[in-house]
């Protein structure tokens, strides 16, 4: 279940069955992400901008991400936009002061009766209960339609559905494990403790 009592299922129904809308949203699967993991993401575009097939999709980062690389293939171009941070981000033990702003896919057509699929490896934040945006330009030739609409409010982020254009979202859930089986001091140990010993 996740916040509010309201479970994936129930939240799946609303991303395609709005009150504002009869028409399918963009989403990101499964709408959540594991605090802390490299986490394998999928943004789901299930129609064109009307009847008018998708050309490019635009998706910016937010904020806390320290990396992401997007999956290059079914014959799409990609782009990587990067920004500045305001102050250095700690990954792998070096700071880094330059994250990935914005992902571009283009350069193929998806017809507006047929689902894509666009995935991308996300460094998430170590925070769970958080929800990150990603807010999305859909591409139709000379048309675009803006995912963009988010929530302040992260114990009632259902209520982003409430707006006509809501932007794609993944929920930060506690992970019940490591992603590597162990944290990283006792990884760090380990190493070393295997080092003295040759």
């Amino acid at each position: 279940m996740t916040h509010k009592g309201l479970s994936l299922l129930a939240l799946t129904s609303l991303a395609f069955f709005s009150a504002s809308s009869a028409r399918a949203h963009i989403i990101i699967e499964d709408m959540q992400g594991r605090a802390g993991y490299n986490e394998m993401l999928t943004l789901i575009v299930p129609h064109g901008c009307g009847g008018d097939p998708t050309t490019a999709i635009r998706l910016k980062v937010p904020e806390g991400i320290k990396f992401a690389v997007p999956h290059a293939g079914d014959g799409w171009d990609v782009e990587i936009k990067k920004r500045k941070t305001d102050k250095p981000m700690m990954r792998e033990g070096r700071p880094i002061t330059e994250v990935v702003d914005e992902i571009v896919w283009s350069g193929n057509t998806l017809p507006s009766d047929q689902i894509g699929l666009f995935k991308f490896m996300a460094g998430l934040p170590s925070t769970p209960g958080k929800v990150l945006y990603f807010k999305t330009i859909q591409v139709c030739g000379e048309k675009q339609d803006r995912w963009v609409d988010t929530h302040d409010d992260d114990e009632e982020y259902w209520r982003v559905w409430l707006h006509k254009t809501p932007a794609p979202f993944a929920v930060l859930v506690e992970p019940d494990k490591p992603q590597l089986g162990v944290d990283m001091e006792t990884l760090r140990e380990a190493r070393e403790e295997m080092t003295a010993t040759q």
